[in-house]
């Protein structure tokens, strides 16, 4: 079973458009904050594999399951990779961590992308923790 890439980006748009707040970079080089329109926040080529990977990372802490994520290096992508299918078992687990992620990256400036990586981190930490405590993963 697999999950409609182009429906989760869709409605990944969908959710960043109108949630009022902007996805957001920051440059270190100089102090500025930069939005991300929401197509590109959405697109298979651009911030997806970073929202799917940190949802996955959520997915895995509470399921000991990932979303079985396709993804490919790709020079012309915006974070030099492209996810090209989602092998999860149903949408809405994938939207429903990703909209987590979403929200444990949230600052007042916006929902910000480098925030997704230490999402990703802190869940990892926490998976990893959590199987030596069990004995093994």
């Amino acid at each position: 079973m697999s999950v409609d890439l182009e429906r989760v980006s869709g409605v990944m748009e969908l959710l960043v458009r109108h949630s009022g707040r902007p996805v957001v970079v920051r440059d270190y080089e100089n102090g500025r904050v930069r939005e991300v329109p929401p197509e590109i926040a959405a697109a298979s080529d651009g911030l997806l594999p970073v929202f799917l990977v940190a949802g996955e990372a959520i997915w895995l802490e509470a399921t000991r399951g990932g979303f079985n994520l396709s993804v490919e290096p790709d020079e012309r992508a915006l974070v030099g990779y492209r996810v090209t299918a989602i092998g999860a078992d149903g949408f809405t687990s994938v939207m429903l961590s990703m909209m987590e992620a979403v929200a444990q990256a949230e600052r007042p400036e916006g929902i910000v992308v480098e925030e997704l990586g230490m999402v990703w981190e802190r869940a990892m930490e926490r998976v990893n923790a959590s199987a030596q405590d069990e004995g093994g993963f």
